[in-house]
């Protein structure tokens, strides 16, 4: 469990017991309206037992005053908690997790990388290339190992996984080009072709999750 998971389930805890209080509280404010009522009824001219009711009225008004203050502080402690508990759910299911984030940043970084190496072996470097083709295919086919955090919302795990999906599928094709595919222009207009498309979901993420590509491509 994450930190986020661990203040969203005691936060929640915390609002269950309190709210839980009270109740309790309530419960006890009910009684003692009633027995406040009990003793309005009673009518008597006996000086003693006038005072003794009086002063249980007292004692019963102040407990009951105390309950009602005790009620309003636990009921904002609950709010409280439980408005803590949701945002902590709603932040994750709006936010990257830790682990999608550094595969993301990876992912953007290979993508370019590729673009890198095809340039390379364009301008005659085509043996060094070609190795290092070989490496970053074996780095997207890795995409397939990868899923979205399940904290995150059905909409940006949706686009998370296709992101996942396309990155495994290209890497897939990469590895499975002839060697010095990169010399016929229809293969290699080809493969580009698959790359924007790669980037056309890399770049549904970076704007539903806000990332910084400009950050990204400075320290590349």
């Amino acid at each position: 469990m994450t930190l986020l998971d661990w203040i969203a389930v005691i936060s929640l805890a915390i609002a269950i017991i309190f709210l839980l209080f009270i109740f309790l509280l309530m419960v006890g404010i009910i009684k003692a309206n009633k027995e406040q009522r009990k003793l309005r009824l009673i009518r008597t001219r006996n000086k003693r037992k006038r005072k003794v009711i009086a002063r249980k009225k007292r004692q019963l008004k102040k407990k009951k005053n105390k309950r009602i203050i005790g009620s309003f502080l636990c009921l904002l402690v609950t709010v409280l908690g439980a408005t803590t508990s949701m945002y902590a759910i709603y932040y994750q299911s709006t936010n990257l997790s830790q682990e999608d984030k550094k595969v993301i940043v990876s992912g953007y970084y290979n993508l370019r990388d590729i673009e890198e190496q095809l340039q390379l072996a364009e301008s005659g470097e085509g043996d060094r290339a070609e190795q290092n083709l070989d490496n970053l295919s074996l780095r997207l086919a890795a995409f397939a190992l990868n899923k979205a955090d399940y904290r995150i919302n059905g909409e940006g795990q949706i686009r998370i996984n296709r992101y996942y999906s396309s990155m495994k599928e290209l890497g897939i094709n990469l590895s499975s080009q002839s060697k010095g595919f990169y010399k016929d222009a229809s293969l290699l207009e080809s493969f580009r072709g698959d790359i924007e498309r790669v980037k056309k979901n890399e770049q549904a993420v970076i704007k539903q999750f806000k990332i910084n590509e400009k950050s990204l491509a400075e320290k590349k």
